[in-house]
């Protein structure tokens, strides 16, 4: 928890914004999904669902409001989860073509577009991105390490 001014953001890792963040995403989760959520003041302002794990890999879906900046400390806990905690080798992810920040977002992070199926939507294709562990940028880069020191101790 980190106090900005009069507003205080968190890191909730509780199933209770589930329902918002499947909505924003248009998700469908299993029974089993979990998910990472910066809040400030009760509000989500970023989310990420995680589902579908099989101990190799695991599906993330991230939605960002784009009013808001979460926490760095969300941004370290959202790749330590996958990678670090569950010892997954790859977390796996879809984007609609339509969505160019989501693109961008996702190869800023180290995702690499791994397939294309076309045509899967209104929204045009549906993008299919992959991430390993060592092609994460917030879990690699030394502009982050105290970050991700931090959420190690934490988590």
């Amino acid at each position: 928890v980190r106090g900005r001014g009069f507003y205080m953001k968190a890191i909730d890792c509780s199933t209770l914004y589930l329902p918002f963040l499947c909505k924003a995403l248009n998700y469908y989760p299993t029974r089993l999904a979990q998910c990472i959520v910066c809040v400030e003041d009760g509000k989500p302002i970023a989310g990420a669902i995680y589902d579908c794990y099989n101990q190799l890999s695991i599906t993330a879906h991230i939605w960002t409001d784009p009013e808001n900046v979460p926490m760095r400390e969300w941004y370290a806990a959202i790749f330590d989860y996958p990678f670090n905690r569950l010892g997954v080798t790859q977390i796996v992810g879809q984007v609609a073509g339509n969505n160019i920040e989501a693109q961008k977002l996702d190869e800023h992070f180290g995702f690499v577009e791994a397939g294309r199926i076309k045509e899967y939507s209104e929204d045009g294709d549906l993008i299919l991105y992959v991430m390993k562990r060592e092609n994460c940028t917030i879990l690699n880069s030394e502009r982050w390490a105290k970050v991700v020191e931090i959420v190690k101790r934490i988590a």
